[in-house]
């Protein structure tokens, strides 16, 4: 015991898989390139209160929670809206600087040393071996670098090809995202609080306005960056149609990049592992993946722990790997071909779709669909005969849900131990099932 782990990045899985190492007797320090108050976005997040249990943790201590509730999804003419009710179960909303609290607490507390202001440049290599990083002062040596340096992560950018890891994402994968909270205009309440904009204003992406008591918090999401002149005007647009967004920020107003695309197939190679949005682990539909990640840094810690001989290559980090997509990535990835199928179909499309009710609620919120391959080729036609049919856009979204099943069950199949020959079969077997969008 007492092998020495990095753990590049203080994102919110390795944090976790970082405390559970520490507490178990391993060396463990953190290198982040911001300071400690500037740790993750001045944004708020909608939590599962039941990852602070499942990771060890005490959830952050309010006097009130608040609770996400229904939501509105419309379309791009937004005259066929729909519904998902949150049934009163709704997620608890933390702002992110809470959740930071507590993990960088509890990671402190377990003997995880965390080092702020430093830049992560690169992997050192020996041989095909990951063992160590580079930084802006100078190289650090490790027996395992835990990757949770983000979507732009310049460990995985580094990797050689050869690693198997996906280095770089594509068109459709990552959402740039502007986020801000207003003072809220009374008089103007809408009948559900948090409203979702598919295709907004025609272009690729989504906004959303969420209503609170005493603020509004917006979002506006393109595949591409945003000038603050694009910016400005989508804000003058989204007042008149929510008059309840004020004119004074209050908070938030910067462009921030999030992973929208199904997880990584192969997140580990020998002494190297990836967690959280460097490996990709966000709901493709809405980019929300701390719940995922922590849950991610449990799995990744209690699969070094299992490493008796303390190799950390990628034969004893592959039952990390193979957990992680067999209890999320399936989904995820499902989920993100339906996320495809909104953005490569044409405004009118998605509109037939939301006005003839071929896709519903349930499709939408995941109960049934792209989720679980409820829906497929038959039902997708049926529904399509409530109104004057759109055959290549029924077509589309028929071949899509069916093909999201048969996603589901290709990751299914993911090799029960690393042998390499069969790892690069199934992943390229996952690359052809995923294949959906090009620009």
């Amino acid at each position: 015991m007492g092998k020495k782990i990095v753990i590049a990045g203080a994102g919110h899985g390795g944090l976790v898989a970082g405390m559970k190492l520490a507490a178990a007797g391993y060396d463990v320090t953190v290198y982040e390139r911001k300071i400690r108050s500037q740790l993750g976005y001045d944004w708020e997040d909608a939590i599962d209160f039941r990852v602070f249990a499942d990771c060890g943790l005490e959830p952050p201590q309010k006097e009130e929670y608040s609770f996400n509730g229904d939501m509105k999804f419309y379309n791009p003419n937004l005259k066929a809206p729909i519904v998902v009710s949150a049934n009163g179960k709704g997620s608890a909303v933390f702002e992110r600087s809470e959740i930071y609290d507590v993990l960088i607490d509890a990671a402190e507390k377990s003997g995880v040393k965390i080092i702020y202001s430093t830049e992560i440049i690169a992997p050192v290599m020996n041989g095909l071996r990951v063992t160590g990083i580079r930084t802006s002062d100078g190289v650090v040596n490790a027996d395992l670098v835990i990757d949770a340096a983000g979507i732009n992560s310049p460990l995985r950018r580094n990797l050689p090809v050869c690693s198997n890891v996906d280095r770089d994402y594509g068109y459709g994968e990552c959402l740039y995202a502007y986020r801000a909270y207003f003072d809220k205009v009374e008089g103007h309440e809408p009948d559900v609080p948090y409203e979702i904009f598919l295709l907004h204003q025609g272009e690729r992406g989504l906004s959303w306005v969420v209503t609170k008591e005493t603020y509004v918090d917006v979002l506006i999401g393109r595949m591409a960056p945003m000038s603050d002149e694009k910016i400005e005007a989508t804000l003058k647009e989204m007042r008149e149609f929510s008059p309840q967004i004020g004119p004074t920020l209050l908070r938030g107003g910067t462009q921030e990049q999030i992973p929208v695309r199904r997880p990584l197939a192969v997140m580990v190679c020998d002494g190297y592992a990836a967690v959280g949005d460097s490996a990709f682990m966000t709901m493709p539909m809405t980019g929300s993946g701390i719940c995922a990640a922590m849950r991610a840094g449990v799995m990744l810690a209690d699969t070094v722990l299992e490493d008796k001989e303390e190799r950390y290559t990628r034969e004893t980090l592959w039952s990390y790997n193979r957990k992680y997509i067999l209890h999320f990535g399936q989904n995820f990835a499902a989920i993100d071909i339906l996320k495809n199928v909104m953005l490569c179909t044409e405004v009118e499309g998605v509109n037939f779709l939301f006005d003839k009710q071929i896709i519903t609620e349930n499709d939408i919120s995941f109960g049934k669909g792209a989720s679980d391959g409820g829906m497929g080729f038959a039902e997708v036609l049926s529904r399509g005969l409530r109104g004057v049919g759109n055959l290549p856009v029924l077509l589309r979204t028929a071949g899509a849900l069916t093909k999201g099943d048969n996603v589901k069950k290709v990751y299914q199949s993911i090799p029960e131990v690393y042998d390499e020959p069969a790892v690069l079969k199934w992943k390229d077997d996952v690359l052809a099932a995923t294949t959906l969008m090009k620009r």
